[in-house]
Parts: structure tokens; C-alpha cells; sequence
């Protein structure tokens, strides 16, 4: 592990932003508002913790220059604080340093992984398996034969890559993860099920990031895709020949079931429930716990349970809804 300390110029310079204070001021590591102290970095970007800021013990504070005058410390003054925030944090990632291959993993043909990855304890890499530039493959890992991984991606513990999953470059597969097996395909047999055979696969582009525990089907023909810039919560499972548009973000325990396209930059909240065979706009934003049972083609807000409604309709049918529980 790679550990330093920034000025904080050096930290406002890398920011595009302005220091407030102590330029020379040795930086450590970040924190939020109430748990930092000296030499902590913190942040401000929603004013329900102004509170937090006005009291807080770290030595300087990324904020938007409206809330400068609200802080006594030092401060790095940007125009977007969520999002310089976002990019501080790279600064003070813990990066694995070493490469090569664990003497107990298990690979079929080392030939076809690139000298600068890392294959951790007890992986197995099966078969015809291409590996890229830099990539870190943790202990416990199992890639099934055909599956390819792209440069400078990182699968964590324990995940496991079906047969011919194909990973792009900077992509992140949490642990526990499992990509590409077999989607709920049955056909009625009288009364038993005749299975059917999943043929196709998985496929992600380019820097998509797969939360802890998700579950991703292979295609019953064709592929189940995942374009650039997608983002998985905990827990997501993706039925067979999903299409997900380029950065859509999908909250924790959301399932979406089997031929549903999603659109680009959809904004998906936690444990909503999307049935089949349907597609959902670009720039949609579902609210959490809803459930999706009809096309969405306008963007927009929605929200609801059963009755899927605009979300200013829901509102106001909610507020409704309790004025009339207290009668």
C-alpha cells in the first residue's frame, strides 16, 4: 500500500480551486465534518450539515464559495464541492503495489495474462482467459473459460465471470459478484419446465463499476449489456438480455427483470422492482421502492408502488393519502 501527505495547494491546484487560509498546511487524510481533526481534510456540500461545519476540527474544508464565510478553518474554495470531493478522494486511495501471479492460484495459460497484472491467493483462471494491463484480480476469484478483462480493472474477492463474460477497461467487479450465469428461462412442459439454454453472455464497456453481491444473468441469445459509465449499488441483480444505457446509476437490492432496456444517464433509487420487456427513456430518474410495470419514453421523475405516476402527481396523491389517515 501507497500512503503521502499534500499541501493543501497542492491540493487546491489539483482541484482547480482556491485556498482560504494555510497554503503550506500538511493534508493526511479526509474525513467527514464531525469526526475530522488536524491535519484532516473534510468536506461541505449539503447545508443540512451546517451545523457540522461551523463546529468542526479538521484542518481545512472543500466548500462552494457561498459557504466560505460559514467556516472557521482553512478552506479550498471550488465551484462543484460533491464533485471536487469525488476527486480528492483518488489522492488519498490505498493503491495495491505489487504484480505477478500468487503460487496458489490456478491458471490454465499464463501466456495469455499481461506481466503487469495481479492474480491473487486461490484464484482460478480457466481456459483461453485473456487478461489486461494492469489488472488486480483478488484471492478467490474464479474467471470461467473465454472471459476477457480489460485494462486496468479490478475483480475483488470471490466473484465469479461465467464462461465468455467479456469486462472492458477500468471496470470494478466487487466481491461476491456473479456475472453470466443462467436467467429464469423456462417453457411450460404440461406441468413441469422444459429449461431453456442460455447461450449468450455478459458484456461491460468501459469504466463500469459492479457493487458487493450483484447478480448479472448471461443472454438466453445474443447479450446482456452494460454500457460505458454504468454504476451498480449492493445487490442489483439484472435479468437476461437487459440493455443498461451509458451512466446510469441503479440503487442497492433493485432487480430488473428479463429484456428491459434502460436508457443513458437514468438515475435508478434502491429496491425498486422493473418488470420485463420494457424500456425506460434516457434521463429517467425512479425514485426508491418503486415499481416499474409500463414503458417510461418521456424523462422525467417518478415514483409510486403499484401505480407507477409523474412525481409531482404522486406528491400530491401522498399528501392526500395522509390527510385522510388522520381523519
Amino acid at each position: 500500500m501507497s500512503f503521502r501527505t499534500y499541501k493543501l495547494k497542492e491540493i487546491a491546484d489539483y482541484l482547480d480551486g482556491e485556498v482560504i487560509g494555510d497554503k503550506e498546511i500538511e493534508i493526511r487524510y479526509i474525513f467527514p465534518l464531525d469526526q475530522a481533526n488536524k491535519n484532516h481534510l473534510s468536506f461541505f456540500y449539503n447545508k443540512n450539515f451546517l451545523n457540522n461545519l461551523k463546529n468542526t476540527k479538521a484542518s481545512a474544508v472543500i466548500l462552494s464559495k457561498e459557504f466560505s464565510g460559514e467556516c472557521h478553518t482553512n478552506c479550498v474554495v471550488v465551484k462543484n464541492a460533491h464533485l471536487a470531493y469525488a476527486k480528492a478522494t483518488k489522492l488519498f486511495k490505498k493503491e495495491m503495489s505489487k504484480t505477478g501471479i500468487h503460487p496458489s492460484a490456478s491458471i490454465e495459460d499464463k501466456s495469455l495474462i499481461d506481466s503487469s497484472a495481479c492474480i491473487g491467493p486461490n484464484s482460478v483462471i480457466e481456459s483461453n482467459v485473456r487478461i489486461g494491463e494492469n489488472v488486480i484480480i483478488h484471492g478467490g476469484a474464479f474467471l470461467a473459460e473465454g472471459t476477457v478483462v480489460g485494462e486496468n480493472s479490478i475483480i475483488y474477492s470471490n466473484a465469479s465471470l461465467y464462461e465468455e463474460t467479456l469486462v472492458g477497461e477500468n471496470c470494478i467487479i466487487h466481491a461476491n459478484s456473479s456475472l453470466g450465469s443462467d436467467g429464469l428461462g423456462f417453457a411450460i412442459n404440461d406441468s413441469k419446465w422444459e429449461k431453456i439454454e442460455h447461450l449468450g453472455n455478459v458484456r461491460l464497456e468501459n469504466d463500469i463499476e459492479i457493487g458487493a453481491g450483484c447478480t448479472i444473468d448471461r443472454a438466453s441469445s445474443g447479450e446482456t449489456l452494460l454500457k460505458s459509465g454504468v454504476k451498480l449499488d449492493n445487490q442489483v441483480h439484472i435479468a437476461h438480455n437487459c440493455e443498461i444505457g451509458e451512466n446510469s446509476i441503479i440503487g442497492a437490492s433493485t432487480a430488473i427483470a428479463g429484456s428491459t432496456v434502460i436508457g443513458a444517464r437514468c438515475k435508478i433509487g434502491g429496491g425498486c422492482g422493473i418488470v420485463d420487456n420494457i424500456s425506460i427513456g434516457d434521463d429517467v430518474m425512479i425514485t426508491p421502492m418503486s415499481f416499474v410495470t409500463k414503458s417510461l419514453k418521456s424523462k422525467g421523475i417518478f415514483s409510486g408502488g403499484p401505480i407507477l405516476m409523474k412525481h409531482e402527481n404522486w406528491l400530491k396523491n401522498a399528501a392526500s393519502a395522509r390527510r385522510s389517515t388522520k381523519k
